[in-house]
């Protein structure tokens, strides 16, 4: 079989903007997946590149009985993808089912995954009713059971499994330079908004002393689901850079204005039917949710995505932590 379908060369001219490596995996992406696959002794019947994610690109592999996905992580060394997926499989919780992976960039030059195939479409791709309003309350369910998982450290794991010590807080930092860069918070927000998020960041209200296991980029678009007269959650997907730290984090990020009513409707309904909020996070879920709406509307400003909604929300829920919490310094 030949692969020389899935090469895809792109000039290091060209206006794409893409790494060294992101070249080099694209061009040459159908010779290193023949390696892989004679490696592990597949005989497909056709292999075609399934999709991309930010940090990603998914090869799909049609076997007689199955499909199965490569993923290629050109620069990412999937230690945290790893984590998660096996964490979430070892607790009966939906995930892709991780069948082999090397993380040592020896037989290619680039860590990758074999994982089993996930049918269905995003909760994000569903129209907007019953259905969503249902993926969002199933999603709620298993991130409220996600959350339970302990983690080994706020952040994310190296390839070796160790957790850097580090507090959750300082994670928040890493996350927000990730987000929202300057000069992207200054062309959104202002200079009094951008202080309050400053302040917000140094408050011990933020604080999360036993680190769970998050999903670090959570919305309809990381749940997958099948669909007909129901719908039915088939698997947590693309779980973000850091899987480390405060769950409330997860449930704000899915909470965003940028996401259907229905969908957050149902994710706050079925987060609680799986466990009632604590008071204490109670407290935490305005001000992160202050902190996803804030990262979320520079980071789709600076894709030159709608962002407004997003914004609107982070200066609203701003005024509201200017008289709800006392820590922050505002």
């Amino acid at each position: 079989m030949s692969y020389s379908h899935l090469n895809h060369y792109i000039s290091p001219s060209s206006e794409e903007g893409l790494s060294d490596a992101w070249r080099r995996s694209l061009s040459r992406l159908g010779d290193y997946t023949a390696i892989v696959v004679r490696s592990l002794n597949l005989r497909p019947l056709e292999v075609r590149l399934h999709g991309q994610t930010a940090d990603h690109l998914l090869v799909r592999i049609s076997l007689p009985s199955s499909h199965l996905i490569l993923r290629v992580s050109p620069e990412d060394d999937l230690a945290a993808y790893v984590y998660v997926m096996r964490a979430l499989a070892g607790h009966n919780l939906p995930a892709p089912r991780i069948i082999q992976r090397d993380l040592s960039r020896a037989l290619v030059p680039f860590a990758f995954t074999l994982e089993s195939y996930v049918p269905g479409c995003t909760a994000g791709q569903l129209p907007d009713g019953p259905l969503l309003r249902g993926a969002g309350r199933q999603s709620g369910r298993a991130l409220r059971r996600m959350h339970r998982i302990t983690a080994g450290g706020a952040g994310r794991p190296t390839p070796a499994g160790r957790w850097p010590q580090q507090t959750w807080r300082a994670v928040l930092r890493q996350i927000g330079r990730r987000l929202a860069a300057p000069p992207a918070d200054a062309l959104v927000f202002g200079e009094a908004e951008r202080a309050a998020v400053a302040a917000l960041l140094d408050s011990p209200l933020l604080d999360c002393q036993q680190p769970v296991l998050i999903h670090g980029g959570f919305g309809p678009h990381a749940a997958r689901c099948t669909s007909g007269e129901n719908v039915h959650l088939e698997a947590f997907i693309d779980p973000g850079f850091y899987v480390g730290g405060d769950g409330i984090y997860d449930l704000a990020c899915g909470l965003s204005a940028a996401h259907p009513a229905t969908w957050r409707e149902g994710l706050l309904e079925g987060y609680q039917s799986a466990g009632p909020l604590s008071e204490a996070e109670q407290r935490r879920l305005p001000a992160l949710r202050l902190l996803a709406s804030y990262w979320g509307a520079c980071r789709s400003y600076m894709r030159a995505e709608p962002h407004e909604a997003a914004r609107a929300e982070a200066i609203r829920l701003i005024a509201d932590c200017r008289l709800q919490i006392v820590d922050c310094g505002l």
